[in-house]
């Protein structure tokens, strides 16, 4: 049967019709989100303090126990009532006749939780996601007691003075070495997003730390075919080749020695490693980047990992409970990059991890050995990193940071 071509013209705009009123809600939500004076007369907000219950909040609003029932189920749907955090908020948006027609939840972050309800009484819900922006802060300061007070003093977020410390932590340990007068310089990256312009995220670009006559350096570069990192304004990596210990440990059991009394054979012979006395379960890195050569149970030495590392380095790990996820013969690993755990796999009397390193197939004294630059620029890409940095140069070589203007 042939159709009107008035029937596909009334159809079409139909579609239209509908296509165009589910973008415009989008829209309309996060128009508001971005400029909401616009919408303020029919508005009610509400917080979520310490203590609070999402379901009794709702008790203070204009809506009615059926409204807010309808609101929590469809809610439900897509948020964790879980993960409801006191500075959350919530907005409910009104029509003239008193009637909601949305539900707007904002947790502390840029996650957008919408319920609607339609003018044939329709429930929907979706999750959205709020613009964000991202911004260079650069703050410098001095110690007065030490690195996370004074940092934090200057507002510094928490991740951001982590990092600080962990750039620097093959110069200096900051928990010993910090002296009041220090001086110190960071220029960060943070990502603003949601409605109270939550900050989500964090990264140092630039750093500098001056304590007594030494200065400390790093900028954050990713070279030409080479994994991304932190190098001194000469190029060279701020980082060593190798962790000063493959794990947090409590306590060094036994030293690297060519003859040591065995605590389970009873005789003397070389014990050519060190033992990292540590709780079972305790996390074991890789000391420096490499790839895994070997995985598996090994007599004596239990669950063993061992790592072929550049320029003929090779550290083995012993007496593992488990070794870590994905880990197996072929695998590269970064540094700091979780082996396997502490525990008392082979001939051990206690937890504890057996470390050993070897170059160009010779055992030798972690303890003593000099550390070095993971890796040193050059060519093209140390030319592009200068020319990178200079910006940071210039803002670090100013009296004052410019946060302090």
């Amino acid at each position: 049967m042939k159709r009107n071509p008035r029937f596909y013209f009334i159809f079409a705009a139909v579609i239209a019709s509908v296509i165009f009123a589910v973008t415009f809600k989008k829209v309309l939500n996060l128009e508001y989100a971005l400029a909401p004076a616009k919408y303020a007369a029919d508005i009610e907000k509400i917080e979520i303090l310490p203590g609070d219950v999402l379901a009794l909040t709702l008790e203070k609003t204009r809506l009615s126990k059926q409204d807010s029932d309808e609101i929590l189920k469809e809610l439900k749907k897509i948020l964790n009532f879980k993960n409801i955090r006191p500075g959350d908020f919530y907005e409910i948006v009104y029509h003239s006749n008193g009637a909601w027609s949305d539900f707007w939840y904002y947790p502390q972050g840029a996650d957008f939780y919408s319920v609607s309800k339609s003018a044939d009484g329709k429930i929907t819900s979706s999750k959205e996601k709020l613009p964000s922006r991202r911004e260079k802060v650069t703050v410098a300061g001095t110690i007065k007691s030490s690195l996370w007070e004074s940092l934090s003093a200057k507002n510094v977020p928490a991740d951001v003075i982590l990092q600080f410390a962990d750039i620097f932590a093959w110069q200096m340990d900051f928990l010993t070495d910090t002296r009041e007068g220090d001086q110190f310089k960071v220029s960060y990256e943070i990502e603003i997003a949601g409605k109270k312009n939550i900050k989500t995220g964090s990264n140092v670009l630039a750093a500098e730390y001056k304590t007594g006559s030494k200065t400390y350096d790093a900028f954050y570069y990713k070279p030409a075919r080479e994994y991304a990192g932190y190098f001194d304004k000469d190029g060279k990596a701020v980082k060593s080749a190798f962790l000063k210990a493959p794990l947090q440990f409590r306590r060094i059991s036994s030293y690297f020695t060519t003859s040591r009394m065995h605590p389970v054979l009873k005789y003397v012979r070389p014990h050519l490693g060190i033992d990292y006395a540590a709780p079972e379960g305790t996390p074991v890195s890789s000391i420096g980047d490499g790839v895994v050569t070997f995985a598996a149970y090994k007599g004596q030495n239990g669950n063993l990992v061992i790592v072929r590392h550049p320029n003929g380095y090779e550290t083995t790990y012993g007496h593992l409970s488990k070794f870590g996820k994905g880990i197996r013969k072929g695998v590269r690993v970064r540094q700091g990059q979780i082996i396997g755990y502490v525990g008392a796999t082979g001939l051990a009397t206690g937890p504890h991890l057996d470390f050993r390193i070897k170059r160009n197939g010779q055992f030798f004294n972690y303890l003593t050995m000099k550390q070095l630059p993971a890796t040193t620029l050059s060519g093209a890409n140390k030319t592009a990193f200068l020319e990178y940095i200079k910006p940071f140069l210039e803002t670090f070589g100013k009296d004052k940071a410019e946060s302090e203007k």
